[in-house]
Parts: C-alpha cells; sequence; structure tokens
C-alpha cells in the first residue's frame, strides 16, 4: 500500500521504460549529442546496435552509461575512441575489455571483476577517476594496474579484499582523494606514493597504531582521515609521533573551509 502511495505521488524509485524502440531512439540521440545513457534497462548484453551506430575510428561518443542493469560481459570489440567517461556499475561484469585511450572516468563498481590490468593499458594516459569499490575478489593484483595510471586524482577501492595499500614501487603524483573502506588493511605507508593526497579513508580496516606511519600523519597536504571500525582506540591514535601535527593541519582546513563544526572527533575513533 505504502509503495503505491508512493508512486502515485511521485517518490516512488525512478523505473525507465525499456525496450528495442527505446533504445534505438536513445542511440540515435547520442548519435548527435555524444551521450548515450542505458542504466536500467534491465539489459544482459549490450545491445548490438550500440557498436554499430555509435562505435568504429569515427565515433563521437563520450559518455555512456550502463549502470545497473544485469551484464555478465561486454563486446570484446569495444571500439569508442573518444569516450571519456564510462559508468558500467552495479552490474555481473568479471572482466572488462581494453578500454578506450581517452578516457577519464571509470566507473565499474559493484561488479564481480576478478582482474583489471589488461583493460585498463591504454588508459594510464589520461585516467583521472576510477571506481573499483565492491570487487572483492580484486584483491592486491590490481596493484601493478594502478601503478601505470600516474593521472589518477581520485581512486576508489573500498571492499575489494585488499591487504595492501599502493603495494609497490610506483608514484601517483596527482592523487588526492583515496576511498579503502571494507578491506583488510594493517599497515599503511604511502606518504611517498601519494605526495599530493588530501582525503585517506580507511574505515573498517585491521589498522592499530603501530600499521600507521609517522610520515602519513606529516604529509603537508593531508587534511582528512578517516579511521572509524578500526582496531584503535583515539588514545592510542594520539600516542602515534605525527598525530598533532595531522590535527593542527586539520583544524587550518577546517577553518579555512568556514567548518566550524565539521570533523570535531578524532578520525572517527572511539574514546576506548
Amino acid at each position: 500500500m505504502g509503495n503505491d502511495v508512493a508512486k502515485m505521488a511521485g517518490l516512488g524509485p525512478p523505473s525507465n521504460k525499456t525496450g528495442s524502440s527505446v533504445v534505438k531512439k536513445k542511440v540515435e540521440r547520442a548519435s548527435k549529442t555524444g551521450v548515450l545513457s542505458l542504466t536500467e534497462h534491465k539489459l544482459e548484453a549490450v545491445p548490438k546496435i550500440v557498436a554499430e551506430q555509435l562505435g568504429g575510428s569515427s565515433s563521437k561518443l563520450r559518455t555512456m552509461d550502463l549502470s545497473r542493469n544485469k551484464l555478465d560481459r561486454l563486446p570484446e570489440q569495444w571500439n569508442f575512441p573518444k569516450l571519456t567517461t564510462c559508468n558500467l556499475s552495479q552490474n555481473r561484469l568479471a572482466r572488462l575489455p581494453e578500454l578506450s585511450a581517452a578516457l577519464k572516468k571509470l566507473d565499474a563498481s559493484e561488479n564481480r571483476l576478478t582482474d583489471v590490468v589488461s583493460c585498463l593499458t591504454n588508459a594510464e594516459a589520461h585516467l583521472e577517476e576510477l571506481s573499483l569499490s565492491k570487487n572483492p575478489s580484486l584483491g592486491d593484483a590490481i596493484w601493478p594496474a594502478v601503478a601505470l595510471l600516474t593521472r589518477l586524482t581520485l581512486l576508489d577501492v573500498c571492499g575489494c579484499g585488499l591487504r595492501s595499500l599502493l603495494d609497490g614501487t610506483f608514484s601517483l603524483p596527482e592523487l588526492i582523494d583515496l576511498r579503502a573502506d571494507d578491506n583488510l588493511v594493517e599497515a599503511v605507508d604511502i606518504a611517498t606514493k601519494a605526495p599530493a593526497l588530501r582525503r585517506l579513508s580507511l574505515a573498517r580496516n585491521r589498522l592499530q597504531a603501530q600499521g600507521i606511519a609517522t610520515s602519513l600523519l606529516r604529509l603537508a597536504s593531508l587534511s582528512h582521515l578517516d579511521l572509524q571500525g578500526n582496531p584503535l582506540t583515539k588514545r592510542q591514535f594520539l600516542d602515534i609521533p605525527g598525530c598533532d601535527d595531522f590535527l593542527k593541519r586539520r583544524e587550518e582546513h577546517r577553518k579555512k573551509q568556514g567548518g566550524e563544526f565539521a570533523e570535531l572527533g578524532v578520525c572517527g575513533l572511539d574514546d576506548q
């Protein structure tokens, strides 16, 4: 009854019209606008018309949204050379084809991915934002691929079965936002690998005081750190060398942003 009332009032969840005729119209429109959205279309496969009319060397498609479908694979011939934004989240994908060299934003969260090395080979030149969250089978095998993405500014690897963070000898000089909640990380020492990092979220991992490097807390750019749900108390965190530097810097940043009541706690940690 409640759902019926919500729908009558226009408050229910959005639902898209689906079917081949709808897809055809959207593809025709996309050939002119460069933007294709087939989100929530109950698709089990990418319609052939997408590649036939929008793909190829003369393709002008810049943005594609195939999120919230039932896709378990994408066409191997994935030829969209000008594609800069691609949303593939909330599907059933186990792997991705080799992606566009022009790609700047990729959301492949909430799939069943087991490997991303091969699909990102071409994307290393321009990729700025990458979300792989909630692909629990990825694990630490992602780091060789991530190491090549030197233009990254945002990386979301929450719930990816990680035991390490930015593992390997590489640097992501432009990374400012790293989200790695809900993993199995026990130690974090990434100051030299992400020298411009501003925000780091490590909620619900396995971090204890000895696993947090002093160099991270003294990283001049870092102003936000979330440690909620780790086996670490506020008192233990405050005793880590460099903690005072971080808290002072965070307070200065908060004042510049005008947030009088923001982040009054200590990184989400409990007193006990």
